[in-house]
């Protein structure tokens, strides 16, 4: 999936660079909860293309970090999205996403849980919305709600709150 991903931004990355930077990379870090247990804390990385003003193609890696023992483990995910912008004011954007993720635990405690299911990695449909305050034509702070939907057993449905920075190449 790694490589999947990697392959994505060279491509967007490449193709932006011809068509006239289009490019934007970004960070965020907030709180996720599921059906198990509300994790410590959540981090996002993502990378996108703007296709126009409206439309972006988007991809991310949103970590969620829980402490404890099964069945309450930390998950991360790794998506693909499609984002629409709406503008609302000269420094103020509105956005949704609709896409895919793949799900996979990054914590286990036990072998002996992949065996009774925890542990298990698997598809989710994402959607999210929020709003970007525009800083400069480069930077933009954002406020972003992501939500995971059948992410793999036994967490559930996930749903994160995020606060990040985007930079616009």
């Amino acid at each position: 999936m790694k490589k999947i991903i990697t392959l994505g931004l060279l491509t967007i990355s490449i193709h932006s660079f011809a068509e006239g930077n289009n490019l934007y990379l970004g960070g965020a870090a907030g709180f996720g909860w599921n059906t198990v247990q509300t994790p410590d804390a959540t981090f996002r990385i993502n990378g996108g293309f703007n296709v126009s003003d409206n439309w972006a193609f988007e991809v991310g890696d949103t970590i969620l970090t829980q402490s404890g023992s099964n069945p309450n483990q930390g998950m991360q995910y790794y998506d693909l999205s499609i984002k629409g912008t709406v503008s609302f004011a000269e420094s103020l954007d509105g956005f949704i996403q609709l896409g895919g993720a793949y799900g996979t635990p990054s914590y286990v405690s036990s072998a002996s849980n992949t065996s009774s299911g925890i542990g298990t990695a698997g598809w989710n449909f994402l959607t999210g919305l929020g709003v970007d305050f525009i800083v400069t034509h480069e930077v933009s702070l954002n406020v972003s709600d992501l939500y995971y939907y059948g992410s793999p057993t036994p967490q559930g449905n996930t749903n994160v709150l995020l606060g990040g920075i985007k930079f616009s190449f």
